[in-house]
């Protein structure tokens, strides 16, 4: 909570220096001391890795903004002229939303000390479930292998699945089904770890190959390219906290820092093939003629996915032609309803006046999609409300019994957290339903098989003694 106080000082001094530089470095200053107070946690959560995106956003953006003196999108697109003025009040706003969200993460478990201990105490134990049956391994790795037609028949389609009548389904498909494949590895690894032979060392090889190879598909389908990423990550995650109980910051931080030249050329390669890109090789055309420093402060140019900050400055410059208010909130149970029997449903799943953007796919992130609902009040109103929610989840999973699904769903809630800093609500919470419930029920067909194990050799020892008893 001291870095909450100390952010929300630093927010509250830039105040009057608004239109100055020096309030950029205060601002600036505000994010980072967030981000320094949940490094201090060292434990992923996803309110850190929320802040952590966010201080991305709207931190180092700005700072490249005003240094290079980039208002392209203003000027070609938003159609605005902006100043130090319209830059900095923008980037105060925002830094005041990040501080609400933090302050409504911190509150949480202050409010609920008791509910923290009883889940404590309940969970306290040593948790590990069962190693699941030879028979289970074999089922879970066939599905991997099925699985690769699957994508390899979505990825001829390519995005241009979008515009089919099932698009949004069928673009939603390839998640659920990394989602197994992620279960299979962290359980796979347990064998291993419990095993260390040269069988469950080629079975999980195999399982690890295959999930690559299908993830590496998916750059195929997306449009965004965090959607296959996500799950490399969520793995990489799911088997730290295994290894070693709790999964610092560094290893949240430091892939995302380092690896920023090679996802946007990814991104801006999707659409290329595979074999092309191998050709050419993916490290020089990266940074192509240009030095190391210049290749990583380029990543946060205008015509990169940095540009959250820029179109969130274009959204407090223009006012919505209505404001829908809790409406982004209440949409998102309803998102999954067809079209068909929802003729009224926004295009999209845009329910706030974005027409600032002129159709471009740009977002203000979702504190300017907040801002867009209904004001600034309402943005900072509800940037607490998330904060505090995203902090319940958190809890929640953190105090879970340890094993499987505790190792999945840490990294399900701390990944996906970093990409709600530019989803809709809907998208965010999909997306993470997508990837829970298939490894929620695998991890209760793991406990039902074991049951059912156990119940048999049970009966067995029974009937031998039996036998004996008879003789």
């Amino acid at each position: 909570m001291n870095f909450v106080f100390a952010a929300v000082f630093l927010l509250l001094a830039a105040y009057p220096l608004v239109g100055t530089v020096a309030s950029v470095w205060l601002l600036v200053g505000s994010q980072l001391v967030l981000l320094l107070g949940e490094i201090h946690r060292k434990q992923v959560t996803g309110a850190g890795a929320f802040i952590f995106m966010s201080f991305l956003f709207f931190g180092v953006r700005p700072v490249y903004m005003l240094l290079e003196k980039d208002y392209t999108l203003f000027t070609r697109l938003f159609q605005m002229r902006v100043g130090l003025n319209e830059i900095t009040d923008g980037l105060w706003w925002a830094s005041a939303a990040l501080v609400c969200f933090a302050l409504g993460a911190a509150i949480f478990p202050r409010l609920h000390i008791r509910w923290l201990r009883r889940r404590r105490a309940l969970n306290n134990a040593e948790s590990l479930r069962p190693l699941v049956s030879q028979k289970v391994c074999a089922a879970l790795l066939a599905f991997q292998v099925t699985t690769l037609p699957v994508m390899f028949y979505l990825a001829r389609g390519g995005r241009s699945l979008y515009g089919s009548a099932f698009g949004a389904y069928v673009y939603d498909l390839p998640m659920p089904l990394q989602a197994v494949h992620i279960i299979t590895v962290v359980v796979l690894f347990e064998g291993f770890l419990r095993r260390k032979t040269l069988g469950t060392v080629m079975v999980l090889s195999v399982s690890v190959v295959l999930f690559l190879m299908f993830t590496w598909l998916m750059r195929d389908v997306t449009l965004f390219r965090g959607f296959y990423v996500a799950g490399v990550m969520i793995a990489g995650i799911a088997v730290l906290q295994r290894l070693q109980g709790r999964v610092g910051y560094a290893w949240l931080i430091l892939p995302i820092v380092v690896l920023q030249p090679f996802f946007q050329y990814l991104g801006q390669t999707r659409g290329a093939e595979n074999e092309r890109i191998a050709e050419e090789g993916m490290v020089n055309s990266v940074f192509e003629e240009r030095t190391l420093g210049e290749a990583y402060w380029k990543f946060y140019d205008s015509d990169g996915d940095m540009n959250i900050f820029d179109t969130f400055v274009a959204a407090k410059e223009t006012e919505p032609a209505y404001k829908p208010y809790a409406w982004s909130w209440l949409y998102v149970p309803l998102h999954f309803v067809p079209r068909a029997l929802w003729q009224g449903k926004p295009k999209q799943g845009i329910t706030m006046d974005m027409t600032f953007t002129r159709g471009a796919p740009y977002s203000p992130g979702i504190a300017g999609m907040f801002l867009r609902d209904g004001g600034l009040l309402w943005m900072l109103l509800s940037m607490f409300m998330l904060g505090y929610l995203l902090s319940w989840l958190d809890w929640y999973v953190l105090t879970m019994p340890r094993g499987y699904v505790q190792y999945c769903l840490i990294g399900i809630v701390t990944v996906n957290a970093m990409f709600l800093t530019r989803f809709f609500l809907w998208q965010y919470f999909y997306q993470m339903l997508y990837a829970m419930i298939p490894i929620v029920a695998l991890a209760w067909w793991f406990g039902r098989s074991a049951k059912l194990n156990a119940g048999s050799a049970r009966n067995q020892r029974r009937s031998i003694r039996g036998v004996v008893a008879t003789d």
